[in-house]
Order: structure tokens, then C-alpha cells, then sequence
């Protein structure tokens, strides 16, 4: 659903476009150079907002802060499950891998190895 309110420039976000649509901003165009600051060695597979044209960072997040396969950067889905199906809050679903969720629960909070 788009704003009531319009756009009055290209870089406005979150206003609605003429044609009835959200503005999100400057985004990477497919098949073009867009960085509006000129060659500035940067990868432009990345647009001026900093995601690629699918929509995700150079560290493979989106918007939303979810990668490819639907996890967080500290690998929760949704739903708040890791993929051995444990839980932030400890009630882990019932197929859940104990063991493996011991060891999730049991590494440093920095997240790094053990």
C-alpha cells in the first residue's frame, strides 16, 4: 500500500510516485551505472542504497536483515528458530536436535567458535 503522501523528488522514499506507486529510494539499475558520485572504485554490483539488484547487502542480507535461506545474522528464521529447529526463548519444537541446541545455547555470546 503506498503513502498519501507524493513525491516532490527523485530521492524522496516512502512517498507515492505519480504513478500510484511506493518511492524506495535510489536503487541499483540492471544494466547500468548508477553510482551518481562517479567512479569511485567501488563494486558496482552494489547501488548507491548498498543493496545488489535482488535486494541484498554485500554480507547476503536483505532489508529485513534475512539471507537467502531466511535467517538472521544470528541465524533465527521468522519465527524465531535456528535450522536444528531450536528456540530463542529455550521451548525448542519437538523434532528440535537437543543435542545440537545444547551446543547453540552453549557458545560464547560473542559468537564465535568454542
Amino acid at each position: 500500500m503506498a503513502s498519501a503522501i507524493p513525491c516532490h523528488a527523485p530521492t524522496d522514499v516512502g512517498c507515492t510516485n505519480p504513478n500510484g506507486t511506493l518511492n524506495t529510494g535510489p536503487h541499483h539499475r540492471p544494466g547500468g551505472f548508477d553510482d551518481r558520485n562517479g567512479a569511485d572504485g567501488f563494486d558496482d554490483r552494489y547501488g548507491v542504497d548498498g543493496y545488489d539488484l535482488f535486494g541484498y547487502d554485500k554480507f547476503g542480507y536483505n532489508r529485513f536483515g534475512y539471507n537467502r535461506s531466511g535467517y538472521d545474522r544470528s541465524g533465527y528464521d521468522r519465527e524465531g528458530y535456528t535450522a536444528q529447529g531450536c528456540a530463542r526463548n529455550g521451548a525448542d519444537r519437538p523434532n528440535a536436535d537437543s543435542a545440537a541446541c545444547e551446543r547453540w545455547r552453549s557458545r560464547p555470546a560473542t559468537g564465535s567458535a568454542s
